[in-house]
């Protein structure tokens, strides 16, 4: 007697239901869950062209196959999203920029911020907070003078002044530091 293959139709049209819950539930880790129907669709095709013999539980069978494709796609999707082979020979050259300039820099912007947080003593409470906040943190002046019961304009003065004050104690300082 000759085998006969079973009617595959049928088998995709009783069991679609729990294949695609399976390949959705393994692709919705990966985020991809909308490619369970194509990872069902890979493994049906895949059955076809060539079927199986003596298979005993067919929904298992055709479980299987689907979460083995769902899976098969993420895999793929990994090595395509992982980039071309890394070539040391063309990263295996000298940066052109400069370090030590680049440290150099920050660690003088860091002295003249620590300088000038320093020279806000020279400034009451009200003046400080009126140029911190708008200067340094850039809030708007109205929000500063809502919380200092002044004008924006007020705000716009105070800021100013104390700007300039800033400047004047940050030079005597720095005339003190270097004589």
């Amino acid at each position: 007697m000759s085998y006969m293959p079973p009617d595959l139709g049928a088998l995709y049209l009783r069991h679609r239901d729990a294949m695609h819950k399976v390949a959705a539930s393994v692709l919705r880790e990966a985020g991809r869950a909308s490619e369970a129907d194509d990872a069902v669709h890979d493994a049906i095709v895949s059955i076809m062209a060539s079927p199986p013999e003596n298979v005993r539980n067919w929904e298992a069978f055709l479980v299987t196959a689907a979460k083995r494709k769902a899976l098969d796609r993420i895999r793929s999707a990994e090595v395509r999203h992982a980039g071309p082979e890394f070539v040391e020979a063309s990263h295996d050259r000298a940066d052109d920029s400069d370090l030590g300039e680049d440290v150099a820099d920050a660690i003088d912007q860091q002295e003249r911020a620590g300088h000038a947080w320093d020279c806000l003593s020279v400034l009451d409470e009200r003046h400080r907070k009126a140029v911190w906040e708008t200067a340094a943190l850039g809030r708007p002046r109205s929000e500063v003078a809502t919380e200092l019961s002044v004008t924006p304009a007020r705000v716009s003065q105070m800021t100013t002044r104390s700007l300039a004050l800033l400047r004047e104690e940050m030079r005597r300082r720095e005339e003190g530091i270097n004589e």
